[in-house]
């Protein structure tokens, strides 16, 4: 019987509900041209550099129009101040959360730090390739991983965050918005392939 405390999930952004932007102007202006925050997603800390970035919230489908309490973009999560409440002390070891401001409210930017390579956590018996080496299945060591709230892995540039139990069961209880967990690690759309055109 499989053990609950072990399920890894994907974070998936829920598509009714905004998501952030990083304008590049706010970067180089507060952080230089040497800390591109806003295109380089690897595990890199940013909080020794980091000034306060101005982000912008925006519609990836039509029907979008509010701010959720989580938003997950790029590898990086947006929280809202009751989001960062409810979760931050379970993710304090996972990563850095970093201040962020929009619309005249205060929120943090997420940055994971945690990787799978870090503990030697993929399994490399079950992610496989196409044949034109396209990355088609991403599997874990969940007994690696899963003391991880939350991870990423270079096998997909670092894009994709995933999570355990304990942050699934966290986010549910809090009853926050934005984001939904899906069991399928390869699937960055969270939906079967080819169910939306």
């Amino acid at each position: 019987m499989e053990d609950i405390n072990m399920t890894i999930y994907r974070i998936i952004h829920e598509e009714s509900y905004l998501t952030f932007e990083i304008p590049t102007g706010e970067v180089l202006k507060k952080l230089g041209r040497e800390y591109p925050f806003h295109i380089k997603r690897s595990p890199v800390p940013y909080s020794a550099v980091w000034k306060p970035l101005t982000i912008r919230f925006k519609a990836t489908e039509s029907r979008a129009k509010n701010i959720p309490d989580i938003a997950a973009r790029n590898g990086r999560l947006f929280f809202n101040e009751k989001a960062y409440k409810a979760l931050s002390g379970l993710l304090a070891q996972a990563g850095e959360f970093l201040p962020v401001n929009f619309d005249e409210s205060h929120g943090y930017l997420f940055n994971p730090l945690r990787t799978a390579e870090e503990v030697d956590g993929v399994d490399r018996r079950l992610t496989a390739y196409d044949a034109n080496q396209n990355l088609v299945n991403i599997a874990f060591d969940e007994s690696k991983v899963g003391g991880f709230p939350i991870f990423r892995t270079e096998l997909d540039t670092f894009q994709g965050i995933f999570c355990n139990e304990a942050f699934a069961e966290a986010y549910r209880q809090s009853k926050l918005t934005g984001i939904f967990l899906h069991s399928d690690l390869s699937n960055p759309l969270g939906e079967s392939y080819g169910v939306k055109h």
